[in-house]
């Protein structure tokens, strides 16, 4: 008789129960033939020798035509030499290689991020004869964990078929970063695997037999994770659960995603459960960041427009049950375009993150400062009560931002026109709040910047001398005192004159000529953009028109691109005005494209949206007038209803062409034409060409024309294209 105590054999005994009742063979067949796990085994050349159906599914192939093929028969030269390259050095050094993270290039997978993991494939004396490995699609977590759940419940409905791969799933689980771990009936360890081993901090043989309470687990842990495994035993139906845990009382916070499958016995029932576990901290610690940036500016911290706008709807809801006043303060620094022509962007973004900080200090502790782009930002004050209060709030900002800016090499000093809008009404809509502040805030530039205006519908909403300004506006309605001139607008690529933009003046009797900048801002804020902008319109088409007449049918048709304001779009009979001038003229809808600035579009777009809507089935043209080269406005492009993409006018610096670059390469994506604004200079041009730019426009291309100027272009642009077309003919003849 044995002289082996009890004590001493039992770990063997427990092992061979765990060996007798889970052969490997088991895990591996079900492994391999789950659907999605992509599993595969190469030869010492890279052929592969065994592959799961997912593997040969992605492919495009059925398992037996993958064998013998390699990486060069499925994707690119360069990325399977890469693989090889891989795979050689695994079995030149027996070290694996795990968690290799990149972009799938499967082409009806695009996009899809895996994370791949490969293995030396040793024969039973530990003779390194190929590689071995599993790649997961880590594009979303929740999916490779569910994934793994699957995985284990398809492992109890076939046990018969394990035992065709025993040692390729026990190199599997040993290599698997995920702690995977089997219970019995009363929650007591039965297996765990090497991650398993090292996420508990004991060896398989000190936990087989014990349940988590045993072994000392956290009671914080407990509190979540034995009531799943009951779940799981009591329903049959699989789970799965995230919880964190703290290492140590003052250690950082430790997130686990864990997947729970009930295990099942020859006859269907629930005997255990199977449990995959993986450490999520760094994902989660991610999807913080990812949720922090995704309502904050990424520039200055600030909020962004998406959470001042949730903000300002909590405070409005917060006034129905509570009566008080808000106000809300649109901040816009002066003349900050000169910071970074100047001086370039990054003393302009280090401006824009002093402001940041200076308009946080002048404000409440509670209160919301945001960033809505460029130079614009907003504060959002609650419970605000009295008018004294409102005006040292903006005191307080104006004074702040006047202050000298230290941005390193530079001292500068700015300064800041501030609106401000004070609502006691809980109904008041969020784009009228902010179109209201706007519009003080241009009150305040109007009357000389470095200053606050309040809001107030009541008061004359222009500069000094505006009453006198909408007078002499109505009296040059009535006296025909406008004129149109014209700019053109050229192809980049062939310098064919495609179209031309109207642009107002006002030969005024006494001041001479005004442009557009002089006079607007008064016809906008007092009501007479609509009937000007119809006269725009009408005189605009009127002259189209005639030019069209004269011109060849054989010549592509021109443009006539005419400004237009978010308060003419807010006009009830707007869209049939536009449908009544093409008509009237004769025109075809796609001969005029409407220019509506991102401002308009930003502030008006929504209340806007059905004309928006209409004028696109008309068949007008719509563009976005100076859209600027910013991440804020990349991230606005795709939500405008527009078929032209019109660039500010731009430095392209070297800073800047990156930008640019992802603005014109965005619309075209959308489908979208890109206009490049304000050409004055032939580098700007060139850099614009570079980057594929389709059209243009500014003073290098051509300065606005008269009427008789703009015949001569037409008329020396319509011979140019003729003689082309000839050339071409003979050439082909």
């Amino acid at each position: 008789m044995s002289n082996r105590s009890h004590a001493d054999t039992a770990p063997e005994i427990a092992a061979d129960i765990v060996a007798q009742s889970f052969p490997d063979e088991f895990w591996a067949t079900n492994l391999l033939n789950a659907p999605g796990v992509i599993i595969f085994f190469k030869d010492l050349d890279g052929r592969f020798i065994r592959v799961s159906p997912a593997c040969a599914q992605v492919n495009g192939r059925t398992p037996e035509e993958m064998i013998g093929l390699t990486d060069f028969d499925l994707t690119d030269h360069a990325h399977a030499r890469e693989l090889f390259a891989d795979e050689q050095r695994i079995i030149a050094t027996g070290e694996p290689v795990t968690e290799k993270a990149e972009v799938d290039r499967l082409a009806d997978r695009p996009g899809t991020w895996v994370e791949t993991s490969k293995f030396p494939l040793r024969d039973v004396d530990g003779t390194i004869i190929g590689t071995f490995g599993y790649s997961v699609d880590v594009t979303r977590w929740a999916r490779a964990e569910k994934k793994i759940g699957r995985m284990a419940k398809a492992s109890s409905d076939a046990h018969a078929q394990v035992m065709l791969v025993e040692a390729q799933l026990r190199d599997v689980l040993n290599g698997s970063t995920d702690a995977i771990v089997k219970y019995d009936s009363n929650l007591r360890y039965q297996y765990v695997n090497p991650a398993g081993e090292r996420s508990r901090g004991m060896t398989l043989d000190q936990l087989i037999g014990k349940t988590d309470r045993e072994t000392g687990m956290a009671a914080s842990s407990l509190e979540v994770w034995e009531p799943a495994l009951h779940r799981v035993l009591e329903t049959g139906e699989p789970d799965d659960i995230e919880f964190s845990v703290h290492s140590s009382p003052d250690g950082e916070e430790e997130w686990f995603h864990t997947t729970l499958s009930p295990d099942r016995d020859a006859t269907g029932a629930v005997v255990g459960v199977l449990t995959s576990m993986r450490d999520i901290t760094e994902i989660k610690r991610a999807e913080q960041a990812l949720a922090h940036q995704a309502t904050h500016d990424s520039l200055t911290g600030l909020a962004n427009r998406y959470l001042l706008t949730d903000r300002l709807g909590q405070a409005l809801v917060r006034m129905e049950r509570s009566p008080n006043r808000l106000a809300l303060f649109f901040v816009d620094l002066d003349h900050f375009k000169d910071v970074n022509d100047s001086y370039g962007h990054e003393i302009g973004d280090r401006v824009l993150v002093e402001t940041a900080r200076r308009l946080e200090r002048a404000g409440r502790r509670q209160d919301t400062v945001a960033r809505l782009g460029g130079d614009e930002f907003i504060v959002l004050c609650g419970r605000v009560p009295t008018d004294d209060d409102v005006e040292a709030i903006a005191e307080r900002i104006v004074h702040a931002l006047a202050e000298p800016f230290d941005a390193g090499t530079v001292t500068l000093r700015l300064s800041a026109s501030v609106g401000a809008v004070v609502t006691s009404d809980p109904q008041a809509g969020s784009s009228t709040l902010l179109r209201s502040a706007d519009a003080a805030m241009y009150r305040a530039k109007e009357s000389g910047r470095n200053r606050f205006e309040i809001f107030d519908p009541q008061a004359p909403s222009d500069a000094l001398g505006g009453a006198e300004l909408e007078v002499e506006l109505r009296r040059a309605l009535e006296n025909d005192e406008f004129a149109l001139v014209y700019q053109p607008r050229l192809s980049l690529s062939d310098q064919r004159v495609l179209g031309f933009e109207a642009l107002i003046r006002w030969e005024h009797p006494e001041r001479g000529t005004l442009r557009p900048k002089d006079f607007l801002g008064t016809a906008e804020s007092r009501g007479l953009i609509v009937p000007i902008g119809a006269w725009v319109l009408d005189t605009a088409c009127a002259q189209l028109a005639a030019w069209t007449t004269e011109r060849d049918p054989a010549i592509p048709p021109l443009t006539m691109a005419v400004n237009v304001s978010g308060r003419q779009l807010r006009e009830r009979h707007f869209v049939e005005l536009v449908a009544a001038t093409l008509d009237r003229h004769g025109m075809a809808p796609a001969q005029l494209c409407l220019e509506i600035s991102e401002r308009a579009l930003v502030h008006d777009g929504p209340d806007a949206h059905e004309a928006l809507e209409a004028l696109t089935s008309l068949g007008v043209q719509l563009a976005v007038d100076d859209f600027g080269a910013t991440y804020t406005s990349l991230a606005r492009l795709p939500q405008f209803p527009v078929g032209v993409v019109k660039l500010e006018q731009l430095a392209v610096a070297a800073q800047d062409r990156e930008v640019v670059a992802a603005v014109i390469a965005m619309a075209h994506g959308l489908g979208m034409s890109v206009v490049g604004g304000g050409i004055e200079t032939v580098a700007q041009l060139k850099d614009l060409v570079e980057l594929a730019c389709d059209d243009g426009q500014g003073f290098l291309l051509g300065r606005p024309l008269s009427i008789v100027d703009v015949a001569r272009v037409i008329a020396a642009d319509a011979a140019t294209m003729r003689a082309a077309s000839a050339s071409h003919h003979l050439g082909g003849a």
